[in-house]
């Protein structure tokens, strides 16, 4: 191991908001991947995503010294420009690993409502998951089943006191906010919201 990485990660602990941060993230497009013994974050976007890509690669600056990488990718024929960056190792990791994920495959934990209760997570999930929808939005949580989109439905309204219904969209369950719910989501997550993301929110100035 690099003698400043084992130095860099000595001292390294997750803070409050690097949590929420991360709660949001794997919610949304974020992975924590195994390398080696212990698990990293591993964050992909599309190019035209590269605004919360950097946001999140500062975020974590504590613990990744890999540089946003620009690239491009062939995806069923077509070629699309990415960016990603991973953060190094970590034993703080591996209880979100543990949480959200069963046999490799992310899932929303029974505990849910304990992890995703602050405005910030709601926030990183929505720029990362949320689409305008005409006067409302969706929430695109297709690798998610029913029970499990059921189970964030429930922890919205538990928390943030957002009525979202469920809709089905490509054989699975994603959430859908309605038009009298909207202005009161955006009130919650405006703080945190990037400005490049404020155009998932219809009607909002």
């Amino acid at each position: 191991m690099n003698i400043k990485h084992r130095e860099i990660k000595k001292d390294f602990y997750l803070s409050k908001r690097q949590k929420e941060i991360l709660v949001g993230t794997i919610l949304g497009d974020g992975n924590l991947t195994q390398h080696g013994k212990y698990f990293r974050l591993f964050v992909k976007h599309a190019a035209a995503q590269a605004a919360l890509a950097k946001w999140k690669r500062k975020e974590f600056d504590s613990i990744t010294k890999m540089d946003l990488n620009f690239f491009k990718q062939q995806v069923k024929g077509k070629t699309y420009s990415f960016c990603q960056f991973v953060t190094l190792t970590h034993p703080e990791f591996d209880a979100y690993r543990k949480m959200f994920y069963k046999k490799k495959k992310k899932i929303v934990p029974v505990k849910i409502n304990k992890v995703l209760n602050s405005a910030l997570s709601l926030a990183i999930w929505i720029m990362d998951d949320g689409a305008r929808d005409n006067a409302g939005m969706t929430i695109q949580t297709h690798c998610f089943s029913s029970k499990e989109v059921k189970r964030l439905q429930k922890c919205l309204k538990k928390h943030f006191k957002i009525l979202v219904n469920t809709r089905r969209n490509k054989g699975k369950d994603i959430l859908y906010v309605p038009k009298d719910q909207v202005k009161n989501l955006y009130q919650i997550v405006r703080e945190y919201l990037l400005p490049e993301y404020k155009y998932k929110f219809p009607l909002t100035p």
